[in-house]
């Protein structure tokens, strides 16, 4: 596996992570619910990015950019949901996925100092057995069936996964 870098986003990315996001919309589309054609017009984008920006400087939230070189393979995140537990997310583009990117990205996450976080959460859906794979392999443990959503004509069912750090 190539090595992999996460880092917090930044202004300066703005024009490589939306040509990104633009890339990568359909395949993602796929599998989440759309963000709608506003977030892609570049103004939208902009205010979305100095959002995500404000959460970050405020702790909020934290959000990562997966870097293999010079191209953003990846995005990453980590927001309150309670007072002490954050919800992780994360989505590796169409032409970077099965090379264990997420995973690395997810390991080296949980290294960093985010405070706050006593324990840490994910969800993905029953049938995205390669997003279940990246949370086990980094350190995440199944904790059950977290809800159903009816979606596209279909019935999902999100498992949920947690983290407990070692502190």
């Amino acid at each position: 596996m190539d090595r992999v870098s996460v880092k917090a986003i930044r202004l300066q990315d703005e024009a490589l992570l939306y040509e990104f996001e633009c890339e990568n919309r359909t395949y993602f589309e796929r599998s989440v619910p759309s963000r709608g054609d506003t977030y892609y017009e570049p103004e939208s984008f902009h205010q979305a990015l100095q959002q995500l920006l404000s959460e970050q400087t405020n702790g909020d939230g934290y959000y990562y950019l997966i870097w293999r070189d010079d191209t953003i393979v990846g995005r990453l995140n980590v927001h309150h949901i309670d007072a002490d537990t954050g919800e992780v997310g994360y989505r590796v583009g169409a032409e970077h996925g099965g090379r264990g990117y997420a995973t690395a990205a997810l390991r080296q996450l949980l290294t960093f100092e985010l405070p706050g976080f006593n324990r840490l959460r994910a969800e993905t859906t029953s049938d995205n057995v390669a997003s279940q794979r990246v949370l086990v392999r980094a350190g995440f443990r199944r904790d059950g069936e977290a809800r159903q959503l009816e979606w596209a004509g279909r019935t999902l069912t999100f498992y949920e996964y947690v983290y407990q750090p070692d502190r």
